[in-house]
């Protein structure tokens, strides 16, 4: 009652309507006892005029001595049942009367005080259990705060504070995977930072050793002199891919790409694909052949689909052998569209399957500039727009790495 303001509500609105309820009953019995008396007053003075008009010559002194006199009370009640006067007035005195009315005064106030009481005495209780709750609740919040994620959930009520703890439940289920979700991008950035450091410093002490050899070295010949500037050119093109890659792959892990979503003809958008790898494929004697229907179309970001169709087809050109082909088909039905590429080289084994799509992983057949990372990122891009990347592949007759958009 010291400090809890709602109880302290409850408390006034108790006494507030208790008082009014006891004003609102006494005045009741007052009214009704008042028209109790008026009644057997005029009753009694109907009789008393009665007899004053049936025997004039007896003085009205007797009479109201009469009256007033109730040692006949017995006889007078069978007399008077007999002609049905009870009938109506009933066969109480006054003084019967007057004492039935102040039992109906004592007891109405005292049924009032007992309900009251009892009344509460419920709230009270209601109050200590609801209160007793509300400490739980609020040790609960406090241990959230000390990250102490409980994920336990009591027995349902369908009441408010029911509701409220069903929110702090879910609150407290987003905090914790919020959190486990921090510590994993955490751990996967500082993997990542690992992982690029052990990239870049391979190509990196390589073009620092080339470039040592041309400053110490003026009078190199020019045929060695154009080969290590080749070099030098090829170990920083590698490591600006790998950069811009990462760079991709940590804007998708942010969050800060947002892909828009529009419907292109997939026939169009592979061709431009493939123009832009025509020269990759020439040098290694590979061509493409395409099977996509007339009017199957994709509807997703086109520059980051793009980018992930990109890097499987320039996986497919780098695990074929010379004189074979690329294909690229398309399927587009009601449930779901598909871009697959297909390759006829050496194939990947189970194992490596398993572990294919995690950056930088270089399996036994791939090349030795390879950075590992292509892959992983067109697994990204495809299923943060809601599709699915899959590779099927046998030992000896080739692979396919296929993308499915559910629709």
């Amino acid at each position: 009652m010291v400090w809890n303001r709602e109880l302290k509500k409850f408390a006034f609105a108790i006494l507030a309507v208790m008082a009014v309820s006891f004003v609102i009953t006494n005045v009741s019995v007052a009214v009704y006892s008042n028209y109790v008396r008026a009644e057997y007053n005029g009753f009694v003075a109907a009789v008393f005029g009665n007899l004053l008009e049936a025997y004039p010559e007896v003085p009205e002194e007797e009479l109201v001595r009469v009256l007033e006199n109730h040692g006949n009370k017995a006889l007078g009640e069978v007399v008077l049942a007999q002609y049905g006067v009870f009938g109506k007035y009933g066969s109480n005195s006054f003084g019967s009367q007057e004492r039935q009315l102040l039992f109906l005064h004592t007891g109405v106030n005292i049924s009032l005080i007992l309900i009251f009481f009892a009344l509460c005495i419920a709230i009270y209780l209601y109050m200590k259990k609801r209160q007793k709750r509300i400490r739980r609740l609020t040790f609960y919040m406090q241990a959230l705060n000390r990250r102490g994620y409980k994920l336990e959930i009591e027995e349902n009520e369908d009441d408010e504070l029911s509701g409220l703890r069903n929110e702090i439940y879910k609150l407290t289920v987003f905090l914790k995977e919020q959190a486990e979700r921090a510590l994993a991008q955490k751990q996967a950035l500082a993997d990542s930072v690992t992982n690029i450091s052990h990239q870049l410093k391979t190509p990196l002490t390589s073009a620092i050793i080339l470039i040592d050899n041309l400053s110490e070295n003026p009078d190199m010949d020019v045929r060695t002199r154009r080969h290590f500037l080749e070099e030098i050119t090829e170990q920083i093109t590698g490591m600006s891919w790998l950069i811009t890659a990462m760079m991709k792959l940590s804007r998708l892990d942010a969050g800060v790409v947002e892909l828009q979503g529009s419907r292109f003809e997939l026939k169009h958008f592979v061709e431009e694909i493939l123009a832009r790898l025509e020269i990759a494929a020439e040098l290694r004697q590979i061509s493409f052949s395409m099977e996509i229907p007339e009017g199957a179309a994709l509807y997703g970001d086109r520059k980051w689909t793009a980018e992930a169709l990109l890097n499987l087809i320039k996986n497919a050109i780098e695990h074929s052998p010379a004189g074979s082909v690329v294909k690229i088909a398309a399927e587009d039905n009601e449930v779901y569209t598909q871009i697959s590429v297909r390759d006829y080289g050496a194939g990947i084994t189970r194992e490596e399957q398993d572990k294919l799509f995690r950056r930088f992983y270089n399996g036994n057949s791939a090349r030795e500039d390879s950075m590992g990372i292509g892959l992983a990122l067109a697994k990204e891009i495809v299923e943060k727009q809601g599709g699915y990347l899959s590779v099927d592949s046998r030992t000896g007759k080739g692979t396919v790495f296929v993308m499915r958009f559910v629709k």
